[in-house]
């Protein structure tokens, strides 16, 4: 990383970067806020304790590290990692999109540093920021504890309290990709030799070209993260352990969110 190659990838002078970083930073922030504010209406005092970010680091860095573990990677870059996405994916859904949001900004600055190829800062806006802040929206199908309560009541399989898992996971792919595939057709079309495209593209070849790469690594990358959080939902000692540690209290009675949230350290987030 301290190598200046490493950065050769950067086409762009270093403060377009910079601006465009503090751009996205503020404008996140104004959202949590102007988000925070309306919730607070509503009676749902947002808290962010020192709990939320301990785990955040740790899912943090869990994806970053496993990032690095590439099963197979793409000619013009895009890579299939080890469930790189996983750990922040489970903590968004656990801790809410506000949290999320968060934390999500951390590992997309981590991102924007691992091996970065940028040629403007509108295609670091659609190949590094959109992607990965996107991971924040499954925390807008979030855990709930009273699905995952009545399955346990009814004997079923944890995994069956779960499907808003899965629901945000293919929002956020579906996010994912097109940011990609827009980046490709807008920045990447250019001296193309990738499965029988050649040459400078346009059009439809461009769009077929660029949904087709990105696709190839996206679709697969994120199946490995599905079938890793499989696994993991599909834990009861997992699922007894999150549901006790995240933020799972809502949309119950207030009497009953009141003595749980005392007993469990739970906050509204």
């Amino acid at each position: 990383m301290f190598d200046k190659d490493y950065w050769s990838g950067i086409l762009v002078s270093w403060w377009q970067i910079l601006v465009l970083v503090i751009c996205i930073l503020v404008v996140l922030g104004a959202t949590i806020a102007i988000i925070t504010i309306i919730a607070r209406k509503r009676g749902d005092n947002f808290t962010v304790k020192t709990r939320d970010l301990t785990y955040g680091a740790i899912c943090v860095a869990a994806s970053f590290a496993l990032s690095y573990i590439k099963f197979f990677k793409m000619p013009y870059g895009g890579s299939i990692t080890a469930a790189s996405t996983l750990p922040m994916l489970i903590y968004c859904y656990y801790f809410g999109f506000r949290k999320g949001l968060l934390v999500s900004s951390v590992f997309m600055l981590l991102q924007l540093i691992q091996e970065p190829y940028i040629i403007s800062p509108w295609s670091a806006l659609l190949d590094y920021f959109l992607p990965y802040l996107a991971l924040s929206l499954v925390g807008l199908f979030r855990f709930k504890r009273s699905r995952y309560d009545k399955a346990v009541k009814a004997g079923k399989n944890p995994l069956c309290a779960h499907t808003a898992f899965f629901a945000g996971t293919a929002v956020y792919m579906v996010v994912r990709l097109f940011s990609h595939v827009l980046a490709g057709v807008l920045f990447w079309a250019n001296g193309i030799d990738f499965m029988g495209w050649t040459g400078d593209l346009t059009g439809a070849a461009a769009w077929g070209y660029s949904l087709t790469y990105n696709a190839l690594f996206i679709v697969p990358d994120t199946a490995i993260a599905l079938v890793a959080g499989i696994l993991l939902l599909a834990s009861k000692a997992f699922n007894r352990f999150m549901a006790s540690s995240a933020d799972t209290l809502q949309n119950t009675h207030p009497a009953a969110e009141n003595n749980e949230g005392t007993a469990s350290g739970t906050d509204k987030g």
